[in-house]
Order: C-alpha cells, then sequence, then structure tokens
C-alpha cells in the first residue's frame, strides 16, 4: 500500500494510494470546480492547520462517524480519515455530502481502506510516497 504526503509539520497528514499511484483523495481535489472548487480550498487549508496542531476538536469540522473512521468537513465536502501512531492522519477518500447522514457506502469505503491499512502495516508493506 502507498501513502502520499498530503502536509507534513508536527503531524503528517497522509493520503491512501492505490497500487498503481492513483490517489482517490488528490484525485477528488483536483477535480473540484466553481463553489466545490471554494470548498477543496478550505480543506486544504484544514489540512495545514492539522498538520501543525493536529486534529480540530470542533465538531463542526472534525468528528468521529464510525468506529476508527473521521470526517473533515469543509462545506458540503467530506474526507474520511483515521489516526495511526506517531501523529498520523490518513486519509481514506473524499466526496460531495448530498444527504443528511454519511452514506454508509463512503463509510464502509473507508473502513474497507483502514482494514487494508492494518493489513499493509502488519506485513511491511507500506510505502511511502512525498
Amino acid at each position: 500500500m502507498k501513502l502520499r504526503r498530503v502536509r507534513r509539520s508536527r503531524w503528517d497528514v497522509l493520503a491512501i494510494c492505490g497500487p498503481r499511484g492513483d490517489c482517490p483523495l488528490l484525485d477528488f481535489l483536483q477535480d473540484l470546480e466553481g463553489q466545490l472548487a471554494e470548498d477543496g480550498r478550505a480543506l486544504l487549508r484544514l489540512f495545514a492547520f492539522t498538520a501543525e496542531q493536529g486534529p480540530p476538536h470542533n465538531v463542526e469540522v472534525s468528528h468521529k462517524i464510525a468506529g476508527e473512521i473521521w470526517e473533515f468537513i469543509a462545506g458540503r465536502l467530506r474526507v474520511l480519515w483515521f489516526y495511526e501512531a506517531g501523529r498520523l492522519v490518513i486519509c481514506t477518500h473524499g466526496f460531495v455530502k448530498r444527504t443528511r447522514k454519511t452514506p454508509a457506502g463512503e463509510i464502509e469505503r473507508a473502513q474497507a481502506a483502514y482494514e487494508a491499512y492494518q493489513a499493509a502495516k502488519k506485513s511491511g508493506r507500506l510505502k511511502m510516497e512525498d
């Protein structure tokens, strides 16, 4: 499993990437247009804050949604993530929230990424890219 660094300071904000180097989070952010692009810039500011200060303790911009999975919030955009030892925040993917509740499929996708990460970590198959 590959991890790509999104921001680095006191904390590392990382994104999970596929075996061919595709990165769902970075691809999602790059494809945003119009008002969603402004929300994307807000997410980037949130990543910068998180790298400096750690994950925010403000439920309006970040909160736990299921098990080990947390959610960053910027307007209609959401990024699902989890903690890892050593001041790491690992982002699984982003999506546009269209309903009141976070869709179960998005949570399941993040949980699958979390489990794949844990398996890769256990087997020594994690690779960091800048």
